[in-house]
């Protein structure tokens, strides 16, 4: 698996790494989605500047856009962070953020910092 779940008090960040492929990124969604805390989400940050490469593919992009659509309907009140460099996965989230299925509002950031700033969480305390 080439990716990390971490539930934090009010969202979920995903840190991806090593070679993404597009069932790795639907599953992903699926294992966030039905998760009991799911309803109490307001943020998800999808953080990708550990990975090696994507296997992606637009219908894919799509498919997770159908998934949350769906998910929304469940709970509205989430904001999705992409954190990343990669070109390829820049791509492919702006398909996702322009997509008309996309039920979230949705960023693109260098960093993580600024993907925390823009959803107005600190990083958590331990």
């Amino acid at each position: 698996m080439s990716y990390e779940v971490t539930w934090e008090p009010r969202g979920v960040i995903k840190r991806f790494s090593a070679l993404v492929t597009d069932n790795e990124m639907i599953q992903s969604v699926v294992d966030t989605e039905k998760d009991a805390r799911f309803d109490e989400l307001r943020y998800v940050i999808n953080d990708f500047l550990g990975i090696t490469g994507i296997s992606m593919t637009k219908d894919s992009v799509e498919e997770i856009s159908v998934r949350d659509r769906g998910a929304a309907y469940t709970n509205p009140n989430i904001r999705i962070a992409v954190v990343a460099t990669h070109p390829e996965i820049i791509a492919l989230a702006n398909a996702y953020a322009n997509s008309p299925l996309n039920a979230y509002p949705t960023k693109i950031f260098p960093t993580l910092v600024e993907a925390r700033s823009w959803l107005g969480q600190a990083k958590p305390h331990r």
